[in-house]
């Protein structure tokens, strides 16, 4: 069948380009069931793009494909577009540009808010199918809200983990460059583990404190759910965060592609 056929769009095997500040991955998506998702560096996009080649090529060739991709990096996700659209003969279709957003907001200049802030929000969602909150864990922190309506009310953002960690190595003299993990132990006895346990727990209490404001505003506690390369180590340590998603960006961003090929009900 043609990879073409619009009437079928919204029903058809997706191969999913999900662009980051510092990763690109590469996930299948058929049935509505995430297949595969591999995860590089931007440093690796020849690597990323041999990898979505063989992934298209694997998807069911009886039944319509199509690509869809979600960026926040406009330079990859032009790289994307132009080199993969060369190899496969389709077009990638973009969030935002060529596919439209799946949640309306309240506030204005929807076009202003990163992609993947939306796209995760979205597929949050349609899981909880209320209010919630997502809370990112990558290169940046995003605690963003979606009320019980699907309205996309915006969030916040703060430093990541590792970016934090090394930003307080290059502007201090004596502060030494750490990974973030868990220490497992209240008082930090070194000078490493006061850096981990400060990072950490002031992420933890960002967190809830921007969702206790959240639940304040919406008068009900929206379901927290959390998402990043940062989000198992975030959720090990506390007790407030209610499911893990780890693909939820790459999961929204399948939303999008079948939402803008939905048929409209004219009554």
């Amino acid at each position: 069948m043609p990879s073409g056929d619009h009437e079928h769009l919204a029903h058809a095997s997706l191969l999913i380009i999900e662009i980051g500040n510092s990763h690109i991955s590469v996930a299948t998506d058929i049935d509505s069931d995430i297949r595969s998702n591999m995860r590089f560096g931007h440093d690796q996009l020849d690597e990323a793009l041999e990898t979505a080649v063989e992934s298209w090529e694997a998807l069911p060739e009886d039944r319509v494909r199509s690509i869809a991709a979600g960026s926040v990096v406009a330079s990859v996700l032009d790289a994307v577009q132009s080199r993969l659209q060369k190899r496969v003969n389709e077009p990638i279709r973009a969030v935002g540009k060529e596919l439209q957003q799946t949640l309306s907001h309240a506030r204005e200049s929807p076009e202003a808010v990163g992609i993947d802030r939306v796209c995760a929000a979205a597929a949050a969602y349609g899981e909880v199918g209320r209010a919630c909150a997502v809370a990112g864990f990558g290169t940046a922190i995003t605690v963003d809200c979606v009320n019980d309506e699907g309205v996309f009310m915006g969030g916040a953002i703060l430093p990541g983990l590792s970016l934090q960690a090394r930003s307080l190595s290059e502007w201090t003299d004596a502060l030494p460059p750490v990974s973030v993990e868990a220490t497992d132990a209240i008082f930090g006895a070194t000078t490493e583990q006061a850096i981990r346990n400060g990072i950490l727990f002031g992420a933890i209490g960002a967190v809830r404190e921007i969702t206790e404001r959240f639940a304040t505003e919406l008068k009900t506690w929206p379901q927290l759910v959390a998402t990043g390369g940062n989000a198992e180590l975030i959720c090990s340590n506390c007790d407030f965060i209610d499911s893990i998603i780890p693909d939820l960006c790459v999961r929204g961003i399948a939303l999008a592609h079948r939402r803008h090929f939905e048929p409209i009900d004219i009554e």
